[in-house]
């Protein structure tokens, strides 16, 4: 899988620009997040929570309506704060002004209608999906169809391109090996991560945000 952070995002930002009345940007980043939020609830589950958060099942009873609760939560809140500290003067702010953080107060002028609903949970939806789609061929097991089957990667992605065997530092002990799915892991992480950053400021320079919310 990509990085959850920002990588993941890149489809759903491509959508947004192009059509910016049809989905809503701001749950279609949500829950292309929450599915890797299993590395943090694993610490408190006996089970591997990743096998729901990556599944279709996981989709419809978890990651949509968890995005839908977090979008508003995060508009009326979260957003504003971050603008507020987008704007201040200073070196540690011009990175946040420089991708349009500074604008996303306007995510507060949101309305949480009937058509809102319908709008974040199609959009909600179709980010997981983007999300199950780049993990597909950079990880070692396919749970998209848990609780039925958990079905492994083809040989051909589990195969070893460079295998050192175990190194140890010290007490440090680190595995010294690069399948073709951890290949793919890192071209994807790279070339979306670029992609996502690019948008963003793409988004900023046209002054997207704004423009999309006098339009509502």
């Amino acid at each position: 899988m990509p990085s959850a952070v920002f990588s993941h995002q890149a489809p759903g930002l491509i959508l947004k620009i192009k059509y910016p009345n049809k989905f809503d940007g701001t749950a279609f980043c949500i829950t292309t997040f929450i599915p890797d939020l299993n590395v943090i609830f694993e610490f408190f589950l006996p089970f591997k929570f990743r096998e729901i958060t990556h599944s279709l099942l996981g989709l419809l009873i978890f990651t949509v309506p968890l995005t839908v609760i977090l979008t508003i939560i995060f508009c009326r809140y979260i957003s504003p704060i971050c603008a507020n500290l987008a704007k201040k003067n200073g070196i540690i702010y011009k990175p946040l002004k420089y991708f349009g953080i500074d604008e996303w107060d306007n995510l507060k002028k949101k309305k949480y209608n009937t058509r809102y609903f319908v709008v974040a949970f199609y959009s909600a939806f179709i980010g997981e999906l983007t999300h199950l789609s780049l993990d597909l061929p950079s990880h070692e097991n396919i749970e998209m169809f848990f609780p039925w089957v958990i079905l492994q990667s083809p040989d051909i992605l589990l195969y070893s391109i460079i295998d050192f065997g175990t190194i140890y530092i010290g007490q440090w002990q680190i595995d010294a090996y690069l399948t073709v799915y951890q290949l793919i892991w890192n071209i994807e992480t790279v070339i979306t991560l670029v992609l996502a950053v690019y948008l963003l400021r793409y988004i900023k320079k046209r002054n997207l945000i704004s423009k999309w919310y006098k339009e509502m």
